[in-house]
Order: C-alpha cells, then structure tokens, then sequence
C-alpha cells in the first residue's frame, strides 16, 4: 500500500478501474454524493477523461492524523496502456467495476488482465492492495449470478470482497468503496491499536 504521510495527515489514492462503459463516472458521481462538500473534477486527456473526487475524512485517524482521499477514474476509450498504468500508480486501493452485461465478458477479462499486469508495473500486486469488485447493472440482466461471474473471471470464492449494484443505485450504499476505505484505515491503525 502506498500512502503520502506527515505527523498530522495521511493521504490516500483510490483507483477505479474497469473496463470503458462500465459506469465507473456514475458510481465516482454517487459515492461523492455521500461527501455533500466533495465534487467530481474532470481532466480531459485526448480521448478520455480523467475524474476526480477528494475530501478529508470528517473523523481523525486513531492516531490523531487527518486521513485525506482521492478517487480518481478514467472515462471514454483508453488508448495507450500508460494511462491506466498511472492511474494504478501509488494507489492504495482499487474498486474494479465489471459491467454484468454478458456480451462484454471479453472486455471486462481483459481489462482483468491489464489490471494485474499494472499493479506488477507498479510494484505491488492485487494482493498487497485493498480490492473489491463491484458488479455494476445488476438489474438490467434478471439472470445475473455473482458466483458464476466470479468462476469464469476466476475469482476465488471469499477472497475479494465484490458487491453487486443496479443502474439506479450505482454506488450501492458504497459497499465496495467502503470495503476498500476500511481496509486503508486498518492498515494505517499502529500495531498496537489494531
């Protein structure tokens, strides 16, 4: 896990990854609805866009220090690798997002595989991150099954924490963020607090 830490903060990257339309830009816009003083900040870079939400979490840290977070995403056609090479880049915890949408099983696997591919780029592997998966769109395939989706995607059976949401509540009460947030802090707590 990578932090940027001082004696009075803690500074924190989220990455939300997945595949393009996966609605990644829907669940940043929910989950920085839950933070009313947190806006979405766009980045045009060619073709894409880079999104960006940041606040400073209301409660201090079990050690008196200010935990600072930033979710960023990438929205649109990623063309070259390097972006979401950066975007992975010092990044303390990852929500991958998976539409269920069957017919784009192959894009989300391969998205898959680049994900793993830059957390090693990176130096650090899916393992040493705090992950969740968030199966997005739920509602819209009546015959979506979460553990069939995770056997084909190889997702060992409770390992990653994964979540399933709908087109109308895309940030599911937050269930995959705060899986990931809460693993960051657990993380951050001294030895001898945890």
């Amino acid at each position: 896990m990578t932090v940027e830490q001082d004696a009075r903060q803690v500074s924190v990257k989220v990455a939300l990854a997945g595949a393009a339309d996966t609605g990644k830009l829907a669940i940043l816009k929910a989950i920085a609805a839950r933070f009313g003083y947190a806006t979405v900040r766009e980045h045009p870079v060619g073709s894409m866009r880079v999104h960006r939400v940041e606040w400073t979490e209301p409660q201090t840290l079990p050690d008196g220090r200010f935990l600072n977070v930033a979710i960023h995403s990438l929205t649109g056609t990623v063309e070259y690798n390097a972006a979401e090479e950066l975007l992975l880049r010092s990044a303390a915890g990852i929500v991958f997002v998976v539409d269920v949408d069957p017919a784009k099983f192959q894009v989300t696997w391969d998205s898959l595989m680049r994900l793993a591919d830059n957390t090693r780029r990176n130096g650090y592997d899916l393992h040493s991150v705090a992950l969740a998966i968030q199966y997005h769109r739920a509602d819209l395939y009546p015959d979506f099954d979460a553990a069939r989706l995770d056997a084909r995607l190889g997702v060992p059976p409770g390992v990653v924490p994964r979540f399933v949401s709908s087109s109308r509540q895309p940030d599911a009460e937050g269930l995959a963020f705060d899986s990931v947030l809460a693993r960051i802090k657990a993380a951050l707590q001294p030895a001898e607090a945890a």
